[in-house]
């Protein structure tokens, strides 16, 4: 059995890592077996305990992997007249995303919430909920800004749980007839 470089066992894990978020965030944690996220990934199993330990421990990267992509985008978003900073957020935010891209804060919300307090699935949400709360609050208008975060993740969450389109429609006009609102 021949032995992969480093570069390329280094290049396997973060394929993992990235498979997983898109894994975990379609599907939940518990949706997902190792077996099938090995394979979506092209690789065995037997590579899986010897880079991750547990899939606790892939659950915190791949948590970790999803908010770096969407502080990257909301930063990129935020880019421009600071006035409309909130709403273009808002806009973006609501712009449907394809499966597996959607955002962690509505998809992976649950599964932290039903992880144990100092597991590393909850310390990577705290941290990444953390992150965006800074990005957002800082170069928006503090509270204003929070409470605009806490709605269009709430939306998100409801919208994914219902199936009345319409009414998910309505909370988010709302929603970003507030964020004009706090614009001003």
């Amino acid at each position: 059995m021949s032995r992969v470089s480093r570069e390329q066992a280094a290049e396997n894990r973060a394929n993992v890592v990235a498979v997983a978020s898109a894994l975990f965030r379609r599907r939940g944690l518990d949706g997902v077996g190792i077996d099938e996220l090995m394979a979506e990934a092209g690789l065995t199993r037997g590579g899986f305990y010897g880079q991750f330990g547990s899939k606790d421990a892939l659950a915190g990267e791949a948590c970790s992997h999803a908010f770096d992509g969407v502080e990257k985008a909301w930063g990129a978003v935020g880019v421009g007249d600071p006035a409309g900073r909130l709403r273009r957020l808002t806009e973006f935010y609501f712009t449907p995303k394809p499966p597996g891209r959607e955002c962690p804060m509505a998809t992976l919300s649950g599964d932290a919430a039903r992880s144990p307090a100092g597991s590393p699935l909850r310390q990577a949400f705290t941290a990444g909920l953390r992150r965006l709360a800074r990005l957002v609050a800082d170069e928006s208008g503090g509270d204003k800004a929070l409470v605009l975060m806490a709605a269009i993740v709430g939306a998100a969450v409801l919208r994914r749980a219902s199936d009345d389109a319409s009414l998910s429609d309505s909370m988010e006009v709302a929603i970003l007839r507030f964020a004009d609102a706090a614009a001003k």
